[in-house]
């Protein structure tokens, strides 16, 4: 393993690591909280993916550590992993219980890799893409995506801890949000717990909430558990935010003149804030649907948050929703 190069500059203070050694002489009232490490696996197909891993803090349960698999991990595995080791200790209505926290990502320096991570969390679709009209010519991967993790990661995760195969938590932001719950609907024994943030449920014409909709459930649904959380500035623009995205707007123009293409501001503008996407009204939707069928479901919106700010909120809430004791 491989300590990982610094990927959430708000989490470099806190990710402090202990090594063999050191942890030997904490005092038996201590909890160590290990390094995020991070090692290289690849697919049936032969594609390299970086596999972040939080380990607990506290000794295993009798049946294993309860575990959260969270998609882009490079940028929010850390993020997880904080939220898991703050709340272990002071948390009061947050705590948690030790977890193993492990990023499906790239081996990449960045948070993203843009163009893999859309092939990798969706499912087939030539439908233009919502605001931007670009049509996804490179998605599909949904299924080759999860099988790796259920056919490579889990039997890895599971070689270097004991792991609660009952207590397994899926998460994902955006498309990873899609993903997370695409498999809710199509591999519903392979987790117990589903964390949603700010999904792309428009994706391929809003299809999982058709899906959704049809669905007969399986005992494995009926008993899962599932976190929705959205920001409302996602939909719902005001004219103050739609004001500070202009700004930022003419700021990367200014820098750079092909940042839009051949599209104006005005268009860019008037794309963005329109409702297409309905990220709010879908996101809600599915929360509806899933609480009517019988789900436990966790809805939360929250106000003046955007795609990503509201990442740190949504998270805060998510893990003591799948770890709380």
């Amino acid at each position: 393993m491989k300590p990982i190069a610094s990927i959430a500059l708000f989490l470099a203070a806190a990710l402090t690591g202990t090594n063999a050694s050191s942890a030997d002489k904490l005092s038996k009232t201590e909890k160590p909280f290990l390094s995020i490490v991070t090692h290289d696996l690849s697919s049936a197909e032969g594609l390299s993916y970086r596999i972040i891993v939080a380990p607990p803090a506290g000794p295993a349960p009798k049946a294993g550590y309860p575990v959260i698999y969270i998609m882009d991990g490079n940028a929010w595995a850390p993020m997880a992993a904080e939220v898991v080791r703050t709340n272990l200790d002071f948390g009061l209505r947050s705590k948690v219980e030790p977890a193993v926290v492990v990023g499906i990502g790239y081996p990449i320096d960045g948070g993203f890799d843009m163009k893999r991570r859309l092939h990798d969390l969706t499912t087939r679709s030539d439908l233009p893409r919502p605001v931007s009209k670009v049509i996804p010519t490179d998605s599909g991967g949904y299924e080759a995506m999860v099988r790796f993790i259920e056919e490579r990661v889990k039997p890895d995760i599971e070689k270097r801890f004991p792991i609660d195969r009952t207590r397994q938590t899926l998460a994902g932001h955006s498309l990873g949000g899609l993903f997370t719950l695409r498999t809710l609907m199509n591999h519903p024994d392979w987790f117990q717990t589903y964390l949603a943030f700010s999904p792309s449920i428009w994706w391929h014409d809003a299809a999982l909430v058709k899906e959704a909709l049809a669905l007969s459930l399986s005992p494995a649904q009926r008993a899962a558990r599932v976190y929705i959380g959205v920001g409302e500035l996602e939909e719902y623009k005001t004219q103050d935010y739609v004001a500070e995205m202009e700004a930022n707007l003419r700021d990367a123009l200014a820098k750079d003149p092909k940042a839009l293409g051949d599209e104006s501001i005005e268009a860019y503008i008037a794309n963005a804030h329109n409702r297409e996407n309905h990220m709010v009204d879908n996101a809600r939707d599915m929360a509806r649907i899933l609480t009517d069928k019988g789900l436990k479901v966790r809805y939360d919106q929250f106000p003046e948050e955007d795609h990503f700010s509201v990442l740190p909120s949504q998270i805060g809430r998510a893990i003591p929703f799948a770890l709380g004791k």
